[in-house]
């Protein structure tokens, strides 16, 4: 979830300590075999998708924070894969109820339109929800940079 991926800094402020969670996604595994099913679909997707994504972003080479969530439990429960650039934001996560679920958000993205098109198909149409980053996209991403363990942040060229 977003909130979890960025926190404020405020240099007069302390870190509370990092606390352990169990990871949704492990908890949601056999639940059922039809919510396994779509969960894997959407999961599939999402690989399939930020692949093509990353391919039209390195074009033109750009700074990028990409990090995979699934086994960090430091951070969030529900969070599996987050990635940002500074015109697209992709977040994989397992939400309270157990379902995949996949949020984006646009900063004059050149491709909008064609990763609208991927977002409109089944079942991901029904598992993704476009959202607003706060205060705006452009803060939210100099944010992540930021916080995040630099280790997550590359260059992405072809």
């Amino acid at each position: 979830m977003r909130s979890e991926i960025v926190r404020e800094v405020n240099s007069e402020q302390r870190q509370p300590a990092k606390q352990s969670y169990a990871k949704r996604w492990k908890v949601a595994e056999g639940r059922s075999v039809a919510l396994d099913r779509v969960n894997g679909a959407v999961s599939g997707f999402y690989r399939d998708m930020l692949s093509k994504v990353k391919q039209l972003l390195a074009q033109q080479p750009q700074i990028v924070f990409e990090r995979d969530l699934r086994h960090d439990n430091t951070d969030d429960a529900f969070t599996m894969h987050a990635f940002i650039s500074n015109s697209i934001y992709l977040c994989l996560e397992c939400a309270y109820n157990y379902e995949y679920n996949i949020e984006y958000a646009f900063n004059n993205c050149p491709f909008e339109a064609q990763v609208r098109e991927w977002l409109s198909v089944y079942p991901v149409a029904d598992r993704s929800r476009e959202i607003a980053l706060q205060p705006d996209f452009n803060t939210f991403f100099k944010a992540v940079q930021a916080y995040q363990p630099k280790e997550f942040t590359y260059l992405l060229q072809a």
